[in-house]
């Protein structure tokens, strides 16, 4: 009974906690600039410009974009396919840029030229509402150039730019069949519903009532996307996605703090919050990323981290980001003034990297990830996952991993496509289905992935695979991954572990039970290594002046193969250089069988290696 009463109490404190959160004090709006900037943040940001060498790179970019706009035209209403997306996101970097360097240097010039910028947009015809990510990018941008210049602009085009953010940003958010973001729970959700509550802040006293009415909408609809993060963190997007999705959720918070005052009870989420470690450990030594599902590979500082850092007092989460600045690892991402305002709140100086060497989640893409170290390139890196390819942005690569060891990536992730060059080909490529032409394409199909595959058969798209079990010793570290749900028609039991000695030699085991039929097993991974067949069961890969052999171990009969060049459709992009390599087995109706293959520089490296006996009840033994 006490502790139900505990219970109780915690949940009725919590519901409370949450409830004030979300009270909104429109009282006490902040005057314009009221959206990210709080009082000192312009003098903060440059003094910060003048104290950190790092700052002074970011600032000096942003000054140097911000002069090359002065003489470039305005954008144009110019279409990509069915996404005018291309067009908002050149608006909202040169209207931010614009606006930052206005406000650091006081040059008017800027001012002419942002506010040039906003007239022409305004203009436009629509700021196409089918595809609402393009309208939620484009507010953000005339919103920001509107508040942050507010006491510049003429009131004449201030009329217009004002207008236009309500006639052509927040009014289409009624249309529920171009709004459906406000019930969706991933990217489109952060990015339109932040896009909304900017275009509302801004232009608050234009029509008050309805302004607030819209943010309470997107804040209720907001809570979908933030429970992607639980339970630990993980975003089930990956990578690219994240800096896409977080990026925009960290400045819709970072607004209602600067105008009103509150988070909105965001940061009492505490996946959310522990998401920036998903980040740091999702950045490989090499300084590439675990790129699963339609993320790109190439790392760099990513500004929306520096809140993160702000709000936890904890500079570590940014250590990798500011060593990327320092190696000029940084670009002119739209979103990269934040940079120097949630920059100029941390103590930068003697960051910490993070203590651990494992990490692992659940949620809706499991993953665990360990590095050997902080402080090398060729530190060893390996990270697997499970999860389920309907997932938004999926790809068939349940059980997939990638391996760094002496500073060579051996198992690769190909990772996005273009999705236009596939749109305008006529495939269907958001349809998640089992039989879509979605799969059809070579780099989000089951053929590219480092993974298993049956029959020749694609994955079952809502099959999902759990990780069941994690460990780290001093002996070894690793997961255990339950493939059966993917595999399903075709086997009775498909588990993958995988394993790291405590010389970062890894060995991958999969014990397969065969369904009612024979099956024909695939056991591959994609790499960019020139790789050449020793023997049936030992492939030898190089690559960079530098030698792995995968090694096979099972009693059955195989063979080592490396797969030729796939047939790409027109539509595709070719992944030149990369080779898939692995190896065949048959395997009777009924059989039972445990497949090992070492990855290790060691030719002669003994196949005897301590995988821990499967107990599938047992409790994960790693860091969280």
């Amino acid at each position: 009974m006490k502790k139900l009463l505990l219970a109780l109490f915690y949940t009725l404190f919590v519901s409370i906690t949450t409830l004030l959160g979300q009270t909104l004090d429109y009282d006490n709006l902040a005057p314009h600039p009221r959206l990210l900037l709080k009082k000192g943040d312009i003098t903060a940001m440059k003094e910060f410009s003048n104290q950190s060498p790092n700052a002074k790179k970011i600032h000096n970019l942003i000054i140097s974009e911000a002069d090359k706009m002065l003489e470039q035209a305005p954008v144009e209403r110019v279409m990509t396919g069915r996404r005018l997306l291309s067009v908002s996101r050149i608006a909202l970097q040169r209207i931010f840029y614009l606006s930052y360097a206005y406000l650091t240097t006081e040059d008017m010039r800027y001012v002419a030229r942002a506010e040039k910028e906003m007239l022409a947009i305004s203009e436009f015809e629509d700021w196409n509402p089918s595809h609402f990510l393009d309208v939620g990018e484009m507010t953000m941008a005339l919103a920001i150039g509107y508040d942050w210049l507010y006491r510049k602009l003429p009131v004449h085009s201030r009329s217009i730019i004002g207008t236009a953010i309500y006639e052509k940003g927040l009014l289409p958010s009624e249309n529920a069949s171009d709004a459906w973001f406000f019930k969706s729970n991933n990217n489109w959700n952060q990015v339109c519903n932040a896009g909304m509550i900017y275009g509302a802040l801004a232009t608050m006293e234009r029509s008050p009532e309805y302004c607030k009415t819209l943010i309470a909408k997107c804040l209720e609809s907001n809570k979908i996307a933030q429970k992607c993060y639980d339970p630990n963190g993980a975003y089930p997007e990956g990578y690219g996605y994240w800096e896409y999705g977080t990026g925009f959720e960290v400045m819709l918070v970072a607004a209602l703090q600067s105008a009103l005052g509150t988070d909105a009870g965001i940061k009492l989420q505490q996946s959310f919050m522990q998401t920036a470690d998903f980040m740091t450990y999702m950045t490989a030594p090499s300084g590439l990323a675990f790129n699963y599902f339609d993320s790109g590979m190439n790392c760099s500082a990513i500004a929306s981290k520096y809140w993160f850092a702000r709000e936890r007092n904890d500079a570590s989460i940014v250590t990798i980001d500011e060593k990327f600045i320092a190696d000029g690892k940084f670009y002119a991402d739209r979103l990269l003034p934040i940079y120097m305002i949630f920059g100029s709140g941390i103590n930068l100086s003697g960051t910490k990297r993070p203590t651990r060497n494992t990490w692992s989640a659940q949620g809706e893409v499991p993953l665990f990830i360990y590095r050997s170290g902080w402080t090398h390139t060729n530190d060893t890196y390996f990270a697997i996952k499970g999860g389920k390819a309907e997932s938004n942005h999926g790809h068939m690569d349940a059980g997939s991993f990638i391996y760094e060891y002496d500073g060579v990536r051996w198992a690769v992730d190909l990772g996005s496509h273009d999705y236009n060059r596939l749109e305008q080909a006529g495939v269907s490529l958001w349809d998640m289905s089992q039989t879509s032409q979605r799969w059809d394409v070579f780099r989000i199909g089951a053929e590219s992935h480092n993974t298993l595959v049956f029959n020749g058969q694609r994955h079952i798209v809502n099959g999902k695979a759990e990780i069941i079990d994690t460990y780290n010793t001093s002996r070894s570290k690793g997961a255990v991954v339950k493939l059966t749900p993917v595999f399903a028609p075709y086997a009775r039991e498909v588990v993958r572990t995988a394993e790291l000695d405590k010389n970062d030699h890894l060995t991958i085991k999969d014990h397969i039970e065969v369904g009612d039929a024979p099956a024909k097993v695939e056991w591959k991974i994609a790499t960019r290594a020139k790789a050449e067949i020793v023997s049936p069961q030992v492939i030898m890969l190089t690559q960079d002046g530098k030698t792995m052999y995968l090694k096979l171990n099972g009693r059955f009969s195989a063979t080592a193969q490396i797969w030729p060049e796939h047939k790409y459709m027109e539509c595709e992009e070719p992944d030149n250089g990369v080779s898939r390599v692995g190896f065949v087995f048959d395997l009777k109706a009924g059989e039972v069988a445990d497949v090992e293959v070492i990855l290790s520089p060691d030719k002669k490296k003994s196949l005897k290696l301590s995988i821990p006996k499967l107990n599938l009840g047992r409790k994960n033994r790693t860091n969280k």
